[in-house]
């Protein structure tokens, strides 16, 4: 008679544990670890609710990924997502009010560890490996110690919250499309002193800014590494918002974008709003990366966002209007003076002197590892004068200037600069004027004067340096249907090909229409 394979019967004793109502707390001291965490993803998978509303007040661990356990259950067909989003969310508010219930009790539960919920899409292998993966989160965490602990003065909270917030909502009355972080974030406001909020990354895109600072209530948003902004939001609400920057004293990278000077009716207003803005931006002090785009109020006021001594190693300026004065700005403040990428797109400099973006960069050039001025109706003579800065540039590995228009000869003089850079591994490079029609980049690729280039720059870069990337692009926009994807094939011959690497969007120099670049040829 063979031995009985001891599995079924553990599976049955989960079964007969699930069927229960309640949990007696006896009952829970006495499973071990292995199996208790065993039996709370099967009553999660399962939807016995009231088993996890009693299993949590006794959670034997100190952290419990809360994002991930929401990822183990999985539609069944590609049509029950709102379903699973209900399930998921009715799961939630069980474990939360099991949560309630043990930190409102004066004697809690002698098993529970809990000192961590993680609202993060980290700690997967806590689920799939088993408890001894544990440890690894409490690594990936250190980082953050001196943040997440409180103050000498302040009472260690009985529970804290670590998340990554995103607030992405299409209807202007709502916050976030995301009712699970929204049940989080309400339950979690309810209890601000005792449960805080620690976030790293915040992105919001909501119109609904008012909702969106309710619920960042219980956020300590000095805990705030990452913000990305799309503020497309009435003069109230960013008058709400903007002064709450302060606050984030420990923001190293910021995106902020979409603030269009229609909104203020006259010059006065615009001026006031320019300058409010000015003022707490240039309160960030521990900045280091900085991206903003579509930003009116940049021109002129550069100098005053950009005058902390704290040194930027990224700096990003995209389709916002730029006076001289604020590049010659960047040349002398001390936040640059370390910078690692410098992108300047659509931002005309064709009004500018021919000595400002020279020296900028000769400024850069010990530090300076990427460099884009795409769309910048830089001329010949202008890049002609960045060429000795350019040359300085040793530790360059990427750099582009597509956009720009420039002739034949300008374009093999630069790319004789570029390929004397010993790191530069990929430059980007417009097609020169006479690949066209038209002196005027405008007008169609003409087929016979663009093979005809292509043959020249690669005859060019074979003899300079055959292994640096390059890719030539074209100014037509992909809904035109005017490009082609060209790649220099180890045969000699150009093949016709849709691999290609998108530098990012920008606008046809036709219709102007936001697209990929689509014109990118590869040698």
């Amino acid at each position: 008679m063979s031995m009985q394979n001891p599995k079924p019967l553990y599976e049955l004793a989960k079964q007969s544990l699930l069927k229960s109502d309640t949990i007696a707390s006896t009952t829970l001291h006495d499973l071990p670890n292995m199996i208790f965490h065993d039996l709370f993803i099967d009553a999660f998978i399962r939807e016995h609710n009231e088993v996890l509303k009693g299993m949590v007040q006794a959670w034997p661990f100190p952290y419990l990924p809360l994002r991930t356990l929401m990822d183990l259950r999985m539609p069944y067909t590609q049509y029950a997502e709102i379903t699973l989003q209900k399930r998921n969310l009715h799961s939630l508010q069980a474990i939360l009010d099991g949560i309630d219930r043990q930190l409102s009790q004066k004697v809690r539960h002698s098993r529970w560890k809990l000192q961590v919920l993680d609202w993060r899409h980290v700690h997967r292998d806590f689920w799939t490996v088993g408890p001894r993966a544990m440890n690894a989160a409490h690594m990936v965490d250190a980082r953050n110690e001196d943040i997440y602990k409180p103050a000498l003065c302040v009472k260690k909270p009985a529970l804290r919250i670590f998340a990554n917030l995103c607030f992405v909502a299409l209807s202007p009355f709502s916050a976030t499309e995301d009712n699970l972080q929204l049940c989080l974030l309400k339950w979690a406001r309810k209890r601000k002193a005792s449960v805080p909020v620690y976030c790293e990354k915040l992105l919001i895109k909501s119109t609904a800014i008012f909702k969106v600072l309710k619920l960042l209530q219980p956020v300590r948003l000095d805990s705030i590494h990452e913000l990305e902004v799309f503020s497309d939001w009435g003069k109230e609400g960013m008058k709400a918002f903007v002064p709450q920057l302060k606050r984030m004293k420990n923001l190293h990278t910021f995106h902020f974008s979409n603030v269009s000077p229609e909104i203020f009716p006259s010059p006065l207003e615009k001026k006031w709003y320019s300058h409010f803005y000015a003022i707490h931006f240039g309160q960030l002090k521990n900045l280091r990366d900085l991206h903003l785009e579509e930003v009116f109020f940049l021109e002129g006021n550069l100098p005053k966002i950009i005058r902390s001594h704290t040194p930027l190693e990224v700096l990003s300026l995209t389709l916002s209007p730029l006076k001289e004065c604020d590049l010659q700005h960047l040349s002398q403040c001390a936040s640059t003076s370390q910078l690692k990428s410098l992108s300047l797109r659509w931002i005309s400099m064709k009004s500018f002197s021919s000595e400002t973006l020279p020296v900028l960069i000769d400024k850069l050039a010990l530090t300076l590892e990427n460099l884009v001025l795409e769309h910048c109706d830089i001329t010949d003579s202008q890049l002609l004068a960045i060429l000795p800065a350019l040359s300085r540039c040793s530790q360059l590995k990427t750099f582009s200037c597509y956009g720009n228009h420039f002739s034949m000869y300008i374009l093999q003089l630069l790319l004789y600069v570029t390929a004397e850079l010993s790191h530069l591994n990929e430059g980007l490079y417009p097609a020169p004027l006479e690949s066209y029609e038209s002196s005027i980049p405008t007008k169609f690729v003409h087929p016979e004067l663009f093979a005809q280039v292509r043959a020249e720059l690669t005859e060019v870069l074979n003899v300079i340096r055959p292994f640096l990337r390059v890719q030539i692009c074209t100014y037509s926009c992909h809904l035109c249907k005017l490009c082609h994807f060209y790649r220099l094939e180890p045969s000699g011959n150009w093949e016709v090909t849709e691999e290609y690497r998108h530098p990012g969007v920008i606008r046809c120099y036709s219709c102007m229409h936001p697209q990929l670049d689509d014109g990118i040829f590869f040698m």
